[in-house]
């Protein structure tokens, strides 16, 4: 699981009283509803600024991995040159090792 996946999954438990058993589980299947996406949406915005559009959620799947997919995406819009720059810079900095090992750590 990724830690947005992570996040994700924690605030489904937190809010549906039931926790996803993989990134696959549904939102709806676990009894969320209408209302209880909206917390999610609100919840989504308040920690990460994303707003997340509802057609998305509500046109296909809206599970765990792609609601962490939908955040992350809307984050990386909203990243600037200047930041994208410095984590590009950070990364240049890396030897090969740790640059694996981040990624090791997203998995």
């Amino acid at each position: 699981m990724t830690l947005t996946e992570t996040a994700v999954a924690a605030m489904w438990a937190e809010l549906l009283g039931v926790t996803p058993g993989s990134v696959d589980d549904d939102f709806f299947e676990l009894g969320g509803q209408s209302l209880t996406m909206v917390r999610f949406l609100a919840r989504v915005q308040e920690t990460y600024g994303v707003e997340l559009p509802i057609d998305r959620l509500f046109g296909g799947d809206f599970t765990v991995a792609e609601a962490a997919k939908a955040i992350d995406h809307g984050r990386l819009e909203a990243a600037d040159d200047t930041e994208i720059a410095a984590l590009m810079a950070e990364l240049d900095g890396m030897s090969d090792e740790d640059v694996l090992a981040l990624f090791a750590e997203e998995d």
